[in-house]
């Protein structure tokens, strides 16, 4: 019986462990407001709360709707109402229920229905739709398994548009993007190795083909041996031994140079992903931090992805919202010939949206940025600014963090 208990308690206390704010409504939101064609949710809900990430709350969401939201669309009113305790509530004029589930609105010259997710964009997807579809942060098992580029025209190691090359170990017909890894992404708390970063060369697409190559004779007893997808090579006269057929393809697109030995990662069909999710607060404390910033930089602000060493085993998911926070230093004086400390508390810096998230990793695009986001940085719950993030400084190699100004 007691161990019921006790994980009871443990769910209980994730519950409650994140800083939980009061919804307030900014000065000035206006009482009715018409949906836009080009509006955002983000910036919707920004226009209406000084935290944004308490969005579910004044639209009256649960839980499960965060994920798969009702939708709001251009045209829509936007009505702004207090409940009997005062509190606000946001909803669609003429809706039966709150925020207008389940309802169809008819604008002219379509009708829309309205059961499946947002029709306006959580966030602008022009600026992230390339970070969206394709991470730069995979796991080591991934990278081991994958497709290799191993040949290409007239013995050449570099490739261009155009080039028939052939991959290793490719399974399903389509497009696959290329890439190399450029190292371990290594959490710097844990020391756990969390991914690889990849850099990504390029596209391909496969070609039809009859998986050529001259076959061999077997007997029954060698063909036992050989392994899946393998058949006999003839090396010479006198020996053949196991081989793979090459996949053949075309190269449709470089960003970078392509080499021989790049490894090939597979673009599902429909991949272009939608941001069908709500922005919200996390149900649990989040101590992140900033372990890598896209493209390669060392800083980043507004509307730059930020990785992060905390993922869906953290409890983070896609729209949850968090804030980067400048770690506190400490400021050395001279007074009277003795040496006095003063330490400057966690700043808060920029509003950050997770859009993608894996296991150990998430993915988050910087909002509302008022300076630089740097490796090293702490990403926590909204509204501690200026407060003891209890981060120690001394696990985090970023010479900002934790560090001795002389004054």
């Amino acid at each position: 019986m007691k161990k019921p208990i006790i994980t009871l308690l443990c769910a209980m206390s994730l519950a409650i462990s994140a800083p939980a704010l009061a919804l307030t409504v900014k000065k000035g939101a206006p009482e009715r407001y018409t949906v836009k064609k080009g509006d955002t949710l983000w910036g919707i809900s920004g226009m209406y709360l000084n935290q944004p990430g308490q969005w579910p709350e004044l639209w009256g969401m649960n839980k499960s709707q965060i994920k798969n939201p009702h939708l709001i669309y251009p045209g829509q009113v936007l009505v702004l109402t207090y409940d009997a305790q005062g509190r606000p509530r946001l909803g669609i004029e003429g809706a039966n229920t709150a925020g207008g589930r389940g309802q169809t609105i008819k604008l002219k010259p379509t009708a829309h229905d309205v059961s499946g997710g947002y029709s306006i964009e959580t966030l602008p997807m022009g600026m992230i739709r390339s970070f969206m579809e394709h991470p730069n942060v995979i796991p080591v098992e991934e990278t081991n398994a994958a497709p290799q580029l191993v040949a290409g025209p007239d013995k050449r190691l570099l490739y261009s548009v155009g080039d028939r090359v052939y991959a290793d170990k490719a399974g399903e017909s389509g497009r696959y993007l290329t890439y190399r890894v450029t190292g371990p992404v290594i959490d710097p708390d844990t020391k756990e190795v969390l991914g690889q970063e990849v850099v990504y060369s390029g596209e391909v697409a496969t070609l039809m083909s009859r998986n050529g190559g001259p076959k061999v004779q077997q007997t029954a007893l060698e063909a036992e041996k050989l392994g899946e997808g393998e058949r006999y090579h003839q090396v010479n006269g006198l020996m053949k031994a196991p081989a793979t057929v090459a996949k053949p393809f075309e190269i449709t697109k470089i960003i970078s140079e392509i080499n021989q030995g790049d490894r090939l990662k597979y673009i599902p069909m429909g991949s272009h992903d939608r941001f069908n999710f709500a922005p919200h607060n996390p149900q649990v404390e989040v101590k992140a931090r900033v372990i890598r910033v896209f493209n390669g930089v060392s800083e980043a602000g507004s509307n730059q992805t930020v990785i992060l060493n905390r993922g869906e085993r953290d409890g983070l998911d896609r729209g949850a919202i968090v804030s980067v926070y400048k770690n506190h230093k400490a400021v050395k004086r001279n007074e009277g010939g003795k040496t006095k400390y003063v330490v400057i508390p966690a700043e808060e810096i920029a509003q950050a949206m997770v859009y993608r998230t894996s296991e150990r990793l998430s993915y988050a695009i910087l909002l509302n940025a008022i300076s630089e986001a740097s490796i090293g940085d702490l990403a926590g719950n909204p509204g501690q600014d200026l407060e003891d993030l209890n981060f120690p400084p001394e696990s985090v190699n970023n010479p900002g963090a934790g560090a001795i100004y002389k004054h």
